[in-house]
């Protein structure tokens, strides 16, 4: 079955171990509205070659085996895109460490195909998608660790300041490029240094920091 690709289709990459697998959630996805499967794999090389050149991507990566170095790996590769990894259980020990290794939405296992829709569009469009009960607590959790040195401004340039902050509205680093008027290989400059500069990992952690030092000026 083809797709027509549309601005509000969200190109999806299934990543799950054995083919069969793989073409059960690609199965599954082809019912669901608004979603493209472009292809499947199991590891980060076969993501990167099935990235599309444009449009809002989710990588669906499958099965509770799913570790922060796997999570890495697939964001290193696609740094546009949008990971959201289904696990057995939803809970703290499980997220928080997907989450810092830049995986932005989380799903259980048993949750309904169009939850599983609802969560891919919106990991394509930046967002963080987590099952309200554990959200707060997950983002609160990824906070609470940053030590306060590591989030004085000071070391980071005016532009940098500018990235990290439309990151936290949820741009896409072809948004931010787009708004900055500067190109996709400068915004990932830009956010490689962030990350050194801040001492975080993932673009979670990145606009987790921007949110709080702005809830901190607003005091």
């Amino acid at each position: 079955v083809q797709h027509d690709r549309t601005v509000s289709t969200t190109a999806v990459i299934v990543v799950a171990p054995g083919a069969l697998r793989r073409a059960a959630w690609e199965a599954l996805l082809m019912r669901e509205p608004g979603i493209a499967t472009v292809g499947s794999g199991s590891t980060a090389p076969e993501v990167a070659a099935l990235l599309p050149a444009a449009g809002p991507v989710a990588i669906l990566v499958d099965g509770g085996g799913v570790g922060a170095e796997r999570a890495t790996d697939l964001v290193n590769v696609a740094p546009a895109a949008g990971v959201l990894a289904v696990v057995d259980d939803v809970d703290l020990a499980a997220v928080v460490p997907l989450l810092r290794a830049g995986v932005i939405g989380c799903l259980a296992a048993d949750a309904t195909s169009g939850d599983l829709a609802r969560a891919l569009v919106a990991v394509g469009r930046g967002e963080i998608a987590l099952p309200p009960p554990i959200a707060a607590r997950a983002l609160a959790e990824l906070v609470r660790p940053m030590p306060r040195e590591s989030r004085a401004i000071d070391g980071l340039s005016d532009r940098e300041l500018e990235v990290v902050g439309l990151v936290a509205r949820g741009l896409t680093n072809k948004d931010i490029a787009q708004t900055l008027f500067l190109s996709v290989r400068t915004i990932e400059a830009h956010l490689r240094s962030i990350y050194g500069k801040l001492g975080v990992r993932s673009r979670t952690e990145a606009a987790l920091w921007a949110i709080t030092q702005q809830r901190e000026a607003d005091r």
